[in-house]
């Protein structure tokens, strides 16, 4: 290589050295969008392995990620020298360039495991019924949140899941959830958070009546009836429990995150050697008396790799796997991720933690 070459060389190779010793800014788009990617896969994967893992009678375990950590470093270096010879009248020079570098990328991810007060918290405490319904007023679907999230409304009572035996929903209970699709669907439900005389906060439901279509008034006064409730209130207090107290309250009687997973671990299509050798319980299909005729959710298993699944997980040496084209399937899945959001209401405790440096 000529002389001016490498002065050429040297000097590109300072430059993007240069350019790249600032490596924070770059990785944000990157890592952010890929964490996020990440973590949603291993959630999804964990949800359906304990759904799994209920149907064959199994401990229900999570564990969360506490904290991810990234780090990276950048080293570089330059090393230049020359010499120069005069012998008579040949003269003869020559430069020596090196350049080394090394870059790093060393996250810690922290787990914790679910477990204690945590544990009880999110998958044992029922739902929030004011959470449940401000997530209504909100956008999720009042069928997917009273299909899969509500026990009993004002006395009239949801399917049971099958750690309680089987027991079809009350014509009444779903007739409640029709008027509330709609009126949800119509804006003509609104939920707030307002403080009582003796200040504490209570939560109201409140339907547009005055002034609105006679469709919605009709709707509104159909489910007034059917709740028991008084026609005359401008609102309704909401509270947890089984019956009210009163015709001016909605009682909601909500299930616990493990009784989600429970209903749901019947819906496994687990093999019939299994259940015949006594390693999977028998599950249930029932054909009438869901929620507006449909409730389509399905795990599939089969003995190869799924090529195009929402979700999959290997156990017991056979894949058990969500369509991704099964929306009734993907939104329930969605749905579970969606309630440990609601159940994790206190602040986090101190619990045995494992740390794994990914290098």
């Amino acid at each position: 290589m000529t002389k001016q070459y490498k002065v050429i060389f040297l000097v590109v190779m300072i430059a993007i050295l240069t350019g790249c010793a600032s490596v924070g800014p770059g990785t944000i788009s990157r890592d952010r969008f890929d964490y996020n990617a990440t973590l949603t896969e291993s959630w999804k994967r964990q949800i359906l392995l304990n759904i799994v893992k209920m149907r064959y009678v199994e401990p229900v375990f999570f564990v969360d990620v506490g904290q991810i950590v990234a780090g990276y470093t950048v080293e570089s270096g330059i090393a230049a020298g020359g010499s120069a010879t005069l012998s008579n009248f040949n003269t003869s020079a020559a430069i020596e360039t090196g350049l080394s570098g090394k870059y790093t990328d060393r996250p810690t991810i922290t787990y914790v495991p679910m477990t204690g007060n945590s544990f009880i918290k999110s998958l044992l405490t029922p739902l929030s019924p004011a959470s449940l319904m401000f997530a209504i007023q909100s956008g999720v679907p009042v069928d997917m949140i009273f299909k899969l999230g509500v026990a009993s409304i004002n006395g009239l009572r949801n399917r049971s899941v099958p750690i309680a035996g089987f027991r079809p929903a009350e014509h009444k209970f779903l007739r409640v959830v029709e008027n509330l699709h709609s009126l949800q669907t119509s804006g003509a439900i609104r939920t707030k958070a307002v403080k009582s005389k003796d200040n504490q906060e209570i939560t109201t439901i409140s339907f547009w009546s005055k002034g609105a279509p006679k469709e919605i008034i009709s709707q509104v006064r159909e489910l007034q009836d059917l709740l028991g409730l008084d026609p005359g209130a401008d609102n309704y207090s909401l509270v947890s429990g089984i019956m009210p107290e009163n015709n001016r309250e909605i009682a909601i009687q909500s299930f616990p995150v493990m009784q989600l997973l429970s209903f749901l671990s019947a819906k496994v299509d687990v093999p019939e050697k299994d259940i015949s050798e006594g390693r999977a319980s028998s599950g249930v299909r029932e054909a009438t008396g869901d929620i507006a005729g449909k409730d389509k959710f399905i795990i599939k298993c089969s003995d190869n790799k799924p090529q195009d699944a929402f979700a999959s997980v290997m156990y017991r040496h056979r894949w058990f796997w969500v369509d991704d084209r099964d929306l009734e399937s993907k939104r329930a899945i969605s749905f579970i991720m969606f309630v440990f959001t609601l159940a994790d209401t206190g602040k986090p405790e101190s619990l045995p933690q494992i740390t794994i440096p990914a290098q």
